[in-house]
């Protein structure tokens, strides 16, 4: 490993449409090539991170197969009650990227969800089974980064303020949000930045504070650390971003600052979380599409198939190399550092 212990890294924004799938994937793929060992969590019903990850058929195969195994099997112990986590179910590798595991998705995964509505009630009120099931998928997480030396869990969340999220931040060690240039984004900041604080700060003064004699591994930390933001599918004119999107560009780290920067943040991070986006990620027009449909990374669509491409597509593919490294090293330098 190359960290003292595993790292909880989740994508997340309540807006969907910003890249949180895309950015997950490729920005996993970097750090495999950095050397890190990388594990893929699709906590999204909609499963768009496994579809990206597996192929479609995989899908098909899971029905009728008892062998495959996605995050509703981890969970069904808890779901079903009179048992734990399935802490035996390893990762599925990653079709193009083997040394990549990969949690699978399930729209099953709503019936964790629905078990929130009372236990996040019961951690509240001090109550151990409401901790056990919180604490589901951190602890399985966590369980299997020790067993299997992983150095990076990157996490998929699906757009929404919902009760799975809520527990996926409150165990995570650190969230980073995808934007779009654009006035929703802007505007959405502030919502997500407080709602992210209200989480937090009922979970310290109820479930924590109640805690007691309960096992550590039961409470969740809550202590999710905001380390920056991506501004993703920005249009390009003269090698700059058109002009309505730079002045949405301008507009977002005022708003960073006070509403995830100042709450979310701490010490030397505050500043460094809001003055500079982790990366600016241009509009890549067809490559994420074709990336999708050949299962790899942006950066890795065969040769003879951008071969095809029109030139400017072909001056994006090659972009999308330095975009999306140096994307990767910025959080890694971060992750080293807190």
């Amino acid at each position: 490993m190359q960290f003292p212990r595993t790292k909880q890294l989740v994508f997340t924004n309540n807006k969907g449409g910003v890249g949180k799938t895309t950015l997950a994937f490729n920005t996993a793929v970097k750090f495999s090539e950095m050397g890190y060992k990388v594990v893929l969590v699709d906590l999204d019903p909609q499963c768009n991170l496994t579809r990206l990850c597996l192929g479609e058929s995989w899908f098909e195969t899971n029905l009728l197969s008892t062998d495959n195994k996605d995050v509703a099997d981890v969970l069904r112990g808890v779901v079903e009650g009179g048992s734990d986590v399935d802490s035996n179910i390893a990762p599925t590798p990653v079709n193009r990227y083997p040394s990549i595991g990969l949690v699978p998705g399930s729209p099953d995964v709503v019936q964790f969800e629905n078990l929130l509505i009372a236990a996040i009630g019961q951690a509240a009120a001090g109550q151990r089974i409401g901790y056990f099931t919180t604490s589901a998928i951190d602890r399985y997480l966590r369980q299997l980064g020790l067993s299997q030396e992983i150095d990076i869990f990157v996490i998929d969340t699906s757009p929404t303020f919902g009760l799975l999220n809520r527990v996926i931040l409150l165990g995570a060690d650190y969230f980073v949000v995808p934007l779009m240039p654009d006035a929703f984004s802007v505007q959405g900041i502030q919502n997500l930045g407080n709602i992210f604080a209200d989480w937090k700060e009922q979970w310290k003064i109820t479930a924590r504070a109640l805690a007691g004699n309960i096992e550590s591994r039961l409470v969740l930390g809550g202590e999710g650390l905001f380390i920056g933001y991506v501004v993703n599918n920005y249009n390009i004119y003269a090698e700059r971003p058109v002009k309505k999107q730079a002045q949405f560009i301008d507009l977002i780290p005022a708003q960073v600052k006070t509403h995830l920067s100042e709450k979310h943040s701490r010490n030397g991070l505050v500043a460094k979380s809001y003055e500079q986006p982790l990366q600016i990620i241009q509009d890549y027009g067809q490559l994420p599409a074709l990336s999708q449909e050949k299962l790899t990374a942006i950066f890795d669509i065969p040769a003879e198939d951008v071969a095809k491409l029109p030139l400017g597509t072909k001056e994006n593919f090659e972009k999308s190399k330095t975009e999306f490294s140096s994307l990767a090293k910025n959080i890694i330098e971060v992750l080293r550092e807190y």
